[in-house]
């Protein structure tokens, strides 16, 4: 998907794992960032929940053009299983819909938090003005003039998510209505009460090129 990001911490370059994989590779820890990089995304845009994956550690490596990269993986507890059965643990708190919706919630509080203390006040009506802006935007560019109350206390990531799969309705035949929304909207959180989770209801549908939103909790269950 077009401008899609995977979480990465600032300090990868110095965690002990990753001097442990360039030891053992003899390579600097700026290759193995980058080639951690492209391993986490290839995952990122092909996987659901990290496991039982039908690869092997071959394709891994030939993947990041390494020979050994994915035992080195395993020698850091980075990525388990067989060959055709691999996993990547811990996969669902640093990849998807639900870890960017965390991450950018952590920011968010984080960076209110810093500004509280120099301006408390000040804070609280712009921080409120600049989310109020954002939430607008988002609904004029889709150009729905109807007001409905379920959306206004949303996050701007599930707005995002819910304006993609308008879209996607759109573009399928199948154009939602202001009451039609609002309909859909009421199921998708008595199926998933968790924002985090409605996103990723979201984005699983649109993948596989679904009329209807997902609401039994395909997109969490393995592949057989």
């Amino acid at each position: 998907m077009a401008g899609d990001w995977i979480k990465m911490r600032v300090n990868l370059d110095t965690d002990p794992a990753v001097v442990r994989i360039s030891s053992g590779l003899k390579q600097d820890r700026f290759a193995t960032v980058g080639r951690l990089h492209k391993i986490w995304a290839w995952a990122n845009e092909h996987l659901t929940d990290g496991q039982d994956v039908p690869i092997d550690s071959d394709f891994l490596d030939q993947l990041v053009s390494c020979p050994g990269f994915s035992e080195q993986m395993r020698s850091v507890g980075w990525l388990t299983g067989r060959d055709g059965s691999l996993c990547f643990p811990s996969f669902e708190r640093h990849n998807g819909a639900s870890a960017k919706a965390r991450a950018l919630d952590a920011d968010r509080k984080k960076n209110v938090r810093k500004s509280s203390e120099k301006c408390p006040d000040q804070n609280r009506t712009e921080t409120g003005l600049e989310k109020r802006r954002e939430e607008k935007s988002i609904k004029e560019r889709e150009g729905c003039e109807n007001r409905i109350p379920f959306l206004e206390t949303r996050s701007v990531l599930f707005l995002e998510a819910w304006a993609r799969w308008k879209r996607h309705s759109r573009d399928n035949d199948k154009p939602i209505g202001a009451m039609s929304e609002e309909v859909q909207l009421k199921s998708l959180f008595e199926a998933y009460p968790e924002e985090a989770e409605a996103i990723n209801a979201i984005e699983f549908s649109m993948k596989n090129n679904w009329r209807n939103i997902d609401l039994k909790n395909s997109h969490n269950k393995k592949e057989a």
